[in-house]
């Protein structure tokens, strides 16, 4: 059977035309476009030679595309990716249903569309500090807003250019290095994470924080210890540091010597001896740049002198070591009472077992000998002192006695009184020397007891002391605070001496002011005592003085000062007054017994009769008094003078002149002013012959007030009659107690 089909032309078919099969056909519109990353294009597939209209996309060549090239529906919508791949072109293909061998393709070429900023786009920074900045992401496409930060091209940066952190979405921090790079200027790049072709850059001028400066910029330096020195220099990297002593690279034994420890740090190593001067200065160099720091050396250093004391004869030798801590040089200096290695006067110093004796030659650490003078010294006992080389201000010092024939023994103690801390867990001492004489057996037994019979402190509560004389004390003061630490010659039992020692933490009495009075007062004064631990208050409210055991009005300014009056019946009598402190309590604590001389009255006094034919006086002592130890009544001096005229006070300079009458006599007024005048006291003036406050000389004077003039002014009426001997006078002025001032060559007669 054969068929017909239209179109077909076939033989024995008449009326028909064979043209062949149809042909499929895809027309694509676009066929090339620009698509913005993340953005859409439609596209449109004509298909001809087939009824089936229907294709299938493809973008990259992945039916319905990806993420990298870009997705499209089977509409024909083409979604760009979010990131630019690479190459940053795609193709995309319709292929027809009908016939997968019927194709057409388009290029889609994507952009970014993203423009990316950075703020600040210039700026400086100083090394270690940090700079914000900020990006701005805008444009089509920008559907990523992701970036990274580079340092001239390094992610992150470095230590050497500066780092960069991100610190928000669209901001990072920048952190200088430590040292500006070379060059000192570096880029800041902000880059789209969407579009690495888009950035955004920024100039940055690194320059130096450092301020060019040594630390510590000064330091105290024991000897032989060390210090280190590190330096903040606006250097290059890699730049080295030169480091010198008083401008001796690296300094040197005498001054200290320095050594780097780090690029930027320096091991000061002090001297073993103190230098002179004692301070020096270390210098850091750079190129241009330095710094110094100043170094002052001091020593810990301590000496002693063994044995601490030593009695000796005339002519004899006894032995001295020196010992020094802190230190590796342990040579030392001898003196004798100041004297290098000491003279034959007061004794010298020889090398151990030299005889006759020779002198050390220099500092030394060995032993030594002393060699006693031929006869005792005028000031016995003398004082050897050791003096050490690398410190000389660090001195030991050992007290020789040196005796002649022997006479009656006896035995001293020295200090004769003394404030010691109490013990605690660290033990406090003090040292004593007991110093034996008229005998060849100097030793002597130590013990301590209470000061006061029948009262303080018994057996441990005293302290102790051991065979070389170094007393420990108490962890509690005793009351009263007075303990005895008694020296007993070993050659004669019945000889010994003592000392008196106050301990501080307890209620102590340090000063007396004054410390004596003559009898005869005729006004009293104010004694004060000074110390530890007083009860401020008055009336019985605070500390109280005792006077012999007997409470006397008080008054405690504070807790180191309390005052009482002396009354002109306290003093009609030479005697020794007990003063001491007792604070209120049950039973009250007593402090250390004190006592207060009470001299009998001498006015006696000595005159210096110098002439033409003996000119110099000699062999006269002279005794100055010391205001914080005898009691002054009242404080008198002559500040100016002048002569009395109808009641006027012409103040002139001095002397004041005055011519003698041709015969008779003639009165001369004078107004007096000073601190304390008054014309109860007794006025003389010297003169031949004349003990001031005996005799009136050939000056008769009489005092009296002057009403309108100056407090403190007196007048005196000088009777000058032409025998009166020309010359210069002074003006002595007495009170009742005896308290006296001078005015010298105030009157000159004519």
């Amino acid at each position: 059977m054969v068929f017909c089909a239209a179109g077909i032309a076939m033989p024995g078919c008449a009326g028909t035309t064979s043209t062949g099969p149809a042909v499929v056909a895809i027309t694509l519109l676009p066929t090339q476009v620009s698509v913005a990353l993340s953005q859409s294009q439609q596209f449109q597939a004509i298909v001809t030679g087939a009824s089936n209209k229907n294709v299938t996309w493809f973008a990259g060549g992945v039916a319905g595309g990806s993420a990298t090239a870009g997705t499209i529906s089977p509409s024909g919508l083409y979604t760009a990716p979010s990131a630019m791949p690479s190459p940053p072109t795609v193709t995309v293909t319709a292929s027809s249903n009908a016939d997968s061998s019927a194709t057409a393709s388009a290029v889609v070429t994507l952009t970014g569309g993203i423009v990316i900023g950075i703020l600040p786009t210039s700026v400086t920074v100083s090394t270690l500090a940090g700079q914000a900045f900020t990006a701005t992401i805008a444009g089509a496409g920008a559907s990523s807003n992701a970036v990274t930060w580079s340092v001239n091209g390094v992610i992150g940066g470095n230590s050497i250019l500066g780092t960069i952190a991100s610190n928000g979405a669209a901001s990072a921090l920048y952190v200088a290095p430590a040292v500006p790079p070379s060059p000192s200027t570096v880029s800041v790049t902000v880059t789209s994470v969407a579009d690495p072709s888009r950035s955004a850059t920024a100039s940055v001028t690194i320059t130096c924080s450092a301020t060019n400066t040594i630390s510590p910029p000064a330091a105290t330096v024991s000897l032989a210890q060390t210090q280190t020195f590190s330096v903040s220099f606006c250097s290059s990297a890699g730049a080295t540091i030169a480091w010198d002593v008083n401008g001796i690279p690296t300094g040197n034994s005498t001054i200290g010597t320095i050594a780097p420890s780090s690029a930027n740090a320096a091991l000061y190593t002090a001297p073993v001896d103190l230098p002179t001067p004692s301070t020096v200065v270390v210098h850091a160099t750079s190129g241009t740049i330095n710094a110094s720091t100043s170094v002052t050396l001091v020593s810990n250093i301590t000496a002693t002198v063994s044995p601490a004391s030593a009695t000796i004869q005339v002519g004899q030798r006894t032995s001295f070591g020196a010992t020094l801590t802190n230190t590796s040089d342990t040579a030392v200096s001898w003196f004798v009472n100041g004297a290098t290695n000491g003279n034959p006067t007061v004794g010298q110093i020889c090398q151990s077992g030299s005889n006759p004796c020779l002198a050390p030659t220099g500092p030394n650490s060995n032993g030594v000998d002393y060699l006693a003078p031929a006869t005792a010294p005028a000031v016995d006992p003398v004082t050897v002192t050791a003096v050490s080389l690398a410190d000389p201000s660090k001195i030991g010092t050992a007290i020789v006695s040196v005796t002649g024939v022997s006479g009656p023994l006896s035995v001293s103690v020295s200090p004769f009184y003394a404030f010691v801390p109490h013990s605690t867990s660290t033990l406090s001492s003090r040292q004593f020397f007991a110093a034996v004489t008229g005998s060849g057996n100097t030793a002597v037994t130590w013990s301590v007891q209470s000061a006061i019979a029948g009262q303080g402190c018994g057996g441990a509560a005293c302290g102790s002391v051991d065979t070389n004389g170094v007393f420990t004390s108490p962890s509690v003061a005793p009351s009263p605070n007075a303990i005895s630490i008694v020296a007993t010659s070993e050659a004669d039992n019945t000889k010994s001496a003592s000392a008196t020692i106050a301990i501080t933490s307890g209620l102590t009495i340090e000063v007396i002011l004054p410390s004596s009075a003559m009898a005869g007062a005729i006004e009293g004064f104010p004694v004060s005592l000074r110390g530890l631990n007083f009860v401020p208050g008055s009336a019985g409210t605070g500390s109280a003085i005792l006077l012999n055991g007997v409470a006397r009005p008080t008054t405690c300014s504070t807790a180191t000062t309390c005052t009482i009056a002396l009354t002109p019946a306290d003093l009609q009598t030479p005697a020794t007054f007990t003063l001491q402190i007792s604070n209120p309590g049950a039973p009250p604590l007593l402090s250390n017994p004190v006592p207060f001389v009470i001299l009998p009255f001498d006015v006696s006094e000595d005159v210096l009769a110098l002439t033409s034919a003996q000119p110099i006086a000699s062999n006269k002592t002279i005794t100055v008094v010391e205001p914080t130890t005898a009691a002054v009544s009242v404080s008198l001096d002559v500040d100016f003078d002048g002569l009395l005229t109808n009641a006027t006070c012409e103040v002139e300079g001095t002397p004041l002149t005055v011519t003698r009458p041709l015969s008779g006599t003639q009165t001369l007024s004078l107004c007096i002013h000073g601190n304390g005048l008054d014309p109860t006291m007794t006025c003389a003036f010297t003169g031949p012959g004349t003990v001031p406050g005996t005799s009136p000389g050939d000056i008769p004077v009489t005092a009296s007030a002057i009403a309108g003039l100056f407090p403190n002014t007196i007048e005196l009426d000088l009777q000058i009659s032409s025998t009166t001997v020309p010359g210069v006078r002074t003006l002595f002025i007495t009170s009742l107690n005896n308290d006296r001032a001078s005015a010298t060559g105030i009157l000159e007669v004519k």
